[in-house]
């Protein structure tokens, strides 16, 4: 039975791979299907297509669409989007918007704490990139020798409890969930386990989510039976990946976690029944 690959990361966003790159990547462990899932934008997504195509891997359209529900960062995993849909793309400017000041504002306070990192150092660090974000940040930091790795950023200075930690603003869950409908997709709720399982469950059971990403680097054995339990009751489609930003992150290297490579007919069986209603 072949393998999918459901969640990964290329520098169109905050991975550190150009999306062809990611592609022959997981042709190279043996993947059978994959899902480019770039943090709030659909800029990689024609590149990888490409390139899956000339391998023979079945290519998955998504994204990693962030929004903050009640103080609460939260991820969904947006797949079998059309990448020209309007209403998607307008959803995703503004969130490129947010993150842009976002970052300015992380900047502003790094260099008020004597951490002297400049907004076009992390730009710098963004090349290629459509989706500025805290990675970049991180590694700014790292670049200027005020932090000695990527997860010392995270833990002293940028991350939710680090010194000059800026909340995330975004359109709400429904405007997301509107938008992927929209564009012809499915939306699957990432990770579910980083929330926290009773938490999210709670937080999450009014949304009308198809999917829940029950296989995830950060996601324990007991984490799983509880999700799978979650994911039959609402009859939800089981989905998993790496999280796979490149070698430097400490999830999974590339198809490390992975689903069979069925679920993405699932899913687009899921995305013609929601068009057909």
């Amino acid at each position: 039975m072949g393998r999918a690959d459901l969640h990964v990361h290329s520098s169109a966003s905050d991975g550190l791979c150009p999306p062809r790159e990611v592609v022959r990547r997981a042709y190279g462990v043996g993947l059978d299907a994959l899902a480019l899932t770039d943090h709030d934008t659909l800029a990689g997504l024609a590149e990888a297509a490409r390139e899956a195509r000339s391998l023979g891997i079945d290519f998955l359209a998504g994204c990693e669409i962030s929004i903050v529900d009640a103080e609460l960062d939260v991820h969904l995993l947006a797949y079998a989007v059309d990448p020209d849909a309007a209403q998607l793309n307008s959803l995703l400017k503004a969130i490129h918007q947010g993150r842009v000041g976002r970052v300015r504002e992380m900047v502003r306070r790094l260099r008020a704490a004597g951490a002297g990192v400049t907004f076009e150092q992390v730009v710098h660090q963004a090349a290629g990139s459509y989706s500025i974000g805290r990675m970049h940040v991180a590694r700014a930091l790292v670049a200027g020798g005020f932090s000695p790795s990527i997860e010392m950023a995270f833990a002293r200075w940028i991350g939710n409890s680090g010194e000059v930690y800026v909340p995330k603003r975004t359109p709400g869950a429904s405007e997301a969930l509107a938008a992927v409908r929209a564009a012809g997709g499915v939306a699957v709720l990432a990770h579910p386990g980083l929330y926290g399982i009773d938490t999210a469950e709670a937080r999450f059971a009014e949304w009308d989510v198809d999917g829940i990403e029950v296989y995830h680097p950060a996601h324990r054995e007991a984490d799983l039976r509880r999700l799978l339990d979650w994911a039959e009751r609402r009859e939800c489609v089981v989905t998993g990946g790496s999280d796979w930003h490149g070698d430097e992150h400490p999830a999974g290297y590339i198809g490390s976690v992975s689903v069979a490579a069925e679920v993405v007919a699932q899913l687009r069986a899921r995305a013609a029944r929601r068009e057909r209603a």
